[in-house]
C-alpha cells in the first residue's frame, strides 16, 4: 500500500513552503516516522526539493554534525592546505610545520575575502586581497602596511579552528563544536575495515566532479545495491547480483556487504578465492571481506566502497536544495603502489568509476525531475532497501528534535 502522508498531498506545499507547514503538524509527522519500526517508505518528495527544508538541513543536520572533507593524506606535508566549503562555509585543511593537521576558517579577518583556493603547498596563508598573511596554526603573521606597534589588537587576529577528528585516516569538521566525539559513533565501520588496514591507505587519484543537479538526500538514496538490475545491469549486477546483499545499520551509518558470483571470483597468489580488481588484494583477509565488496554510508555526505584491492570515497557537499558538488578518490593500499604497471591499473579504475557514475548521472538527474512532480508520494522500500529506510527515519529525527525547526514555525504562525 502506498503511504499517504501529509507531505505527500498533492500541490500542498508548493506554492508556499513556509504557510505548508505553518497549517501541518509537521513535527508529529516526522516523530512519527523515526519513531515507526514498520516504516518502510522513502521520506516524502516534498523533503527533496525545498529551499526552507534544505535551510533546517543545515542547522539540525551539516551544522550539528560531522561532516567528512578529506583525506589525511591528501595533506601529507608540512604546508600542504586544501580548501573546501561546507554548505557555504568557507574551510581550508592545513598541515603545520609541526606536521599537526588543522580545519581553519578560509575568510580573511581583514574584509572577508578567501585566503585560499585548491590545494597546494605553501609557508604560509597569505590573503590575495591586501596580502594579509597567516601562519600554518591560523595565526595572523603580518599585514602589509599596517604598524603593528601601533596596533596591538593584531596580535590577537587569527582565523578561527574548528574542531576536527580523524576517522579511518578521513578528516571530519564539526562546524558548532558540539557534536558528541564521531569515532566512537563509527566503531562496527571501523572493525569492517581494519582488517583491511584501511586507516594507511593512499588517495591514488582524486575527480574533481562538476555540480550535479539533485538533492543530497537522493544521493545517499542511491547507496543502496538495488539499482544494480536496473541502472548497473553490466558494471555491478553482472558480477554483483542485488538478491545476494546484506544491510548493517547503526545511528548514523548503514553497512552494506555485496557477494560477487562465485563464478567471477579469481584466486589469489595465497591461492584464495578473491572478487576480480584491478591491483593486488591486501593478504590474511577472511572470506566475508574476500569475497565481496563493502560499502559503507556514513551520513550525512560520505560513501566508502572496498574491495580487497582498492577502494573509493565519495565526498559530497550539499550547495542548495536539489544541488550538490561531489568529489570521488580512488583508494589503493601501500603494497600497490610499487605495481609497475600502477597507472595502467589506476586508469582501469578510473575508467570503471566514469562508466558506472554516469550511469548514476541520468539516473539522479530525472529522479530529482520525478520528484518534484505533483503526483510523486513517498515510495514503498523492499527488504534490499534497508539503507534507505534508516536513512529517512535517520533525517527525520534530526529535523523533528531540531531547536530551529520549532523557533521557524513558531515565528512564522
Amino acid at each position: 500500500m502506498w503511504v499517504t502522508s501529509k507531505f505527500s498531498k498533492q500541490n500542498d506545499w508548493r506554492p508556499n513552503m513556509k504557510s505548508y507547514f505553518k497549517r501541518n503538524d509537521w513535527q508529529i509527522e516526522l516523530e512519527a516516522i523515526a519513531a515507526d519500526p514498520t516504516y518502510r517508505y522513502t521520506l516524502p518528495p516534498a523533503f527533496y526539493s525545498s529551499p526552507e527544508v534544505f535551510d533546517w538541513e543545515k542547522e539540525a543536520i551539516f551544522m550539528s554534525g560531522w561532516i567528512c572533507l578529506c583525506r589525511e593524506d591528501q595533506v601529507s606535508m608540512a604546508g600542504d592546505y586544501l580548501a573546501i566549503d561546507v554548505i557555504g562555509e568557507p574551510l581550508v585543511v592545513v598541515r603545520d610545520h609541526h606536521g599537526i593537521i588543522r580545519v581553519l576558517s578560509n575568510v580573511c579577518r581583514h574584509r572577508w575575502m578567501r585566503v585560499c583556493e585548491g590545494s597546494g603547498n605553501a609557508k604560509a596563508l597569505v590573503c590575495p586581497y591586501h596580502a594579509w598573511a597567516y601562519h600554518l596554526d591560523g595565526q595572523l603573521r603580518s599585514a602589509a602596511i599596517w604598524n603593528h606597534a601601533d596596533d596591538p589588537s593584531l596580535d590577537r587576529v587569527r582565523l578561527p579552528v574548528l574542531r576536527h577528528e580523524i576517522w579511518q585516516g578521513f578528516i571530519y569538521v564539526n562546524l558548532d563544536g558540539n557534536a558528541s566525539p564521531l569515532n566512537p559513533q563509527l566503531d562496527r565501520p571501523a572493525e569492517w575495515l581494519d582488517p583491511y588496514g584501511f586507516s594507511d591507505w593512499h588517495v591514488a587519484a582524486t575527480i574533481d566532479l562538476p555540480e550535479y543537479p539533485w538533492d543530497w538526500k537522493v544521493m545517499q538514496d542511491n547507496g543502496e545495491c538495488y539499482h544494480h538490475v536496473g541502472a548497473h545491469r553490466t558494471t555491478f549486477e553482472s558480477n554483483y547480483p542485488a538478491r545476494l546483499a546484506e544491510t548493517e545499520v547503526g545511528d548514523g551509518y548503514s553497512i552494506q556487504r555485496s557477494p560477487a558470483r562465485e563464478e567471477v571470483l579469481a584466486r589469489g597468489s595465497d591461492n584464495q578465492l578473491y572478487v576480480p580488481g584491478y591491483f593486488t588484494p591486501v593478504a590474511g583477509l577472511d572470506e566475508a571481506r574476500r569475497t565481496a565488496f563493502i560499502l559503507i554510508n556514513v551520513f550525512p555526505n560520505f560513501f566508502i566502497y572496498v574491495q580487497p584491492d582498492y577502494g573509493m570515497n565519495m565526498r559530497m557537499f550539499p550547495l542548495a536544495s536539489g544541488r550538490i558538488k561531489l568529489y570521488a578518490d580512488i583508494l589503493v593500499p601501500p603494497h600497490t603502489l610499487n605495481l609497475t604497471d600502477f597507472s595502467d591499473r589506476l586508469d582501469k579504475a578510473v575508467n570503471f568509476f566514469h562508466k558506472f557514475n554516469d550511469e548514476d548521472v541520468v539516473i539522479n538527474s530525472r529522479i530529482q525531475i520525478g520528484l518534484e512532480s505533483q503526483f510523486a508520494t513517498a515510495a514503498p522500500l523492499n527488504v534490499i532497501e534497508t539503507h534507505n529506510r534508516h536513512f529517512a527515519q535517520w533525517v527525520a529525527k534530526r529535523l523533528s528534535q531540531n531547536r530551529f525547526l520549532a523557533q521557524y514555525v513558531s515565528t512564522n504562525d
